[in-house]
């Protein structure tokens, strides 16, 4: 049985959340929501005088329907570039459960 909602993860330099916001909203996203980290591989570490330099990174946390979810997730790649290396990822996960969710 597949799920009403899935929720769409994805992981993009510091800057680039606009991007993939503006994409999913072209696609029938209604909204999401953005937390910052740092990218903890190696290939992400710089040095500068002598100190470690994490790449920062925007989550952006998009909950939409799985009727949408295939739309969304190809606009977000092509407008965001994920199909080059290191531009950044995206995937979703099936939600079982949702309460506070506005139905539209």
């Amino acid at each position: 049985m597949e799920k009403e909602y899935e929720l769409i993860v994805t992981i993009v330099s510091k800057g680039q959340s606009d991007i993939v916001v503006q994409a999913a909203r072209e696609a029938g996203a209604t909204g999401g929501t953005i937390i910052y980290g740092k990218g903890t591989s190696d290939s992400n570490n710089s040095s500068f005088l002598g100190i470690n330099l994490k790449a920062e990174k925007e989550i952006i946390f998009i909950v939409a329907l799985s009727t949408k979810k295939a739309k969304i997730m190809e606009q977000i790649t092509m407008n965001a570039g994920l199909n080059e290396e290191g531009k950044g990822l995206c995937f979703s996960l099936p939600i079982n459960s949702i309460v506070g969710l506005q139905k539209n």
